[in-house]
């Protein structure tokens, strides 16, 4: 029992020592932002929709108050069965905003209503946002001035849910800062592994150069990280560029529900094996072995009390490892969080991931009305 206990040990030094690597490599930087904007022909932000009126309405006034009215902004309609296109059109006309447009989907899923907006777009840079997103008005400057060098090819921003009340909201909001702590390493160290379509930006020449998402479209989503890869491929990694910028910071909306987080972590998840590369099936197989390691050390602590006084000095080591380098990504958008958030939210990730790994490997969820 004793070598149990000796080795948690050991995996709780390796977790410390991991955690501050990739700590050590998020340092905020302030943006070098162009002057002035390029001109409205250079560039497009396109919003792909299916479903969600009420979404669209808290995000139309958003862009009309933070966006520069010659932006040109094309909203594509991936066969809504709302009123969401009805919507927007009825905004554009409203408030007189000439370079909206809506555009129905000529495709399936979001990569086919992405590829309709570049097309609609002609634009020489495209910045993709999702229909639940808040920005603000550093937001577009930030995100286009790395596009002042002619080798910069895309930029990922970051993304974090609202701040709501809640053990939950706030569970959430701990798990996308690791999300945009391990985003931020690899991109540092020249192997980018992920990247959100709500915050991203590229080139249209680059999204030229690699086809798209051709080869991609069978599967339903990963329309951003798919991109990613093949840009990554073709230009290397010095032709990417990761914000951690509080300016280029997009808010998005926190899922409502545990069974909501589970079917959108699903989604994400079943992409691990199409990505045909060593980096997603370790990181997938490693995350699922922590979680199974955290979980199983609750029965172990039981055992003796030799066991119960070394898991304390483990969960404890854990709880501050974790505290000291994911407040360094909160807190540079201005999280701060109570230790029992900390404590619980611990214990609750291991058990949300496990919950979704069967739909991860099976592949099987539902995601905007349609199934997979």
């Amino acid at each position: 029992m004793l070598a149990i206990g000796i080795c948690y040990f050991l995996f709780a030094i390796s977790y410390t020592w991991g955690l501050y690597l990739l700590g050590k490599a998020w340092q905020v930087e302030s943006p070098c932002q162009s002057a002035s904007l390029p001109t409205p022909t250079d560039f497009s932000i396109l919003v792909p929709f299916r479903n969600e009126e009420r979404k669209l309405t808290a995000l139309l006034h958003n862009l009309l108050v933070n966006l520069p009215l010659a932006s040109k902004v094309v909203f594509i309609d991936d066969h809504s069965e709302d009123d969401g296109a009805a919507l927007v059109r009825s905004f554009i006309e409203a408030f007189d905003v000439q370079n909206w447009c809506v555009e129905p989907s000529k495709g399936q899923g979001k990569k086919a209503a992405l590829t309709t907006g570049i097309e609609a777009s002609q634009a020489k840079i495209i910045l993709t946002i999702d229909a639940d997103v808040s920005l603000s008005k550093e937001w577009l400057k930030t995100m286009l001035a790395p596009f002042n060098k002619e080798n910069i090819q895309l930029v990922a921003g970051p993304v974090m849910t609202y701040s709501n009340a809640g053990i939950f909201f706030k569970f959430q909001q701990i798990e996308w800062a690791s999300l945009l702590l391990v985003s931020n390493y690899f991109f540092k160290i020249g192997r980018p592994l992920m990247c959100s379509g709500a915050n991203l930006a590229f080139r249209t020449s680059a999204f030229e150069a690699v086809a798209g998402y051709s080869g991609n479209f069978h599967i339903p989503s990963g329309d951003d990280e798919f991109l990613l890869k093949k840009i990554n491929k073709r230009f290397g990694p010095d032709a990417l560029v990761y914000l951690n910028s509080p300016s280029a910071l997009v808010q998005t909306e926190p899922l409502a529900s545990p069974e909501d987080w589970i079917c959108q972590r699903s989604r994400w998840a079943s992409k691990w094996n199409v990505h045909k590369e060593y980096g997603h099936g370790f990181t997938a197989a490693l995350l699922v072995f922590f979680c199974l390691i955290v979980l199983a050390s609750i029965p172990l602590a039981f055992v003796s009390w030799k066991l119960t006084c070394m898991f304390l000095l483990v969960w404890g080591l854990k709880l501050l490892a974790e505290k000291a380098v994911l407040s360094k990504v909160l807190n540079s958008f201005g999280l701060i969080f109570s230790n029992h958030i900390w404590f619980l939210s611990g214990w609750i990730y291991p058990i949300m991931v496990l919950a979704s790994l069967p739909n991860a490997i099976l592949g099987k969820y539902t995601w905007k009305g349609r199934k997979n």
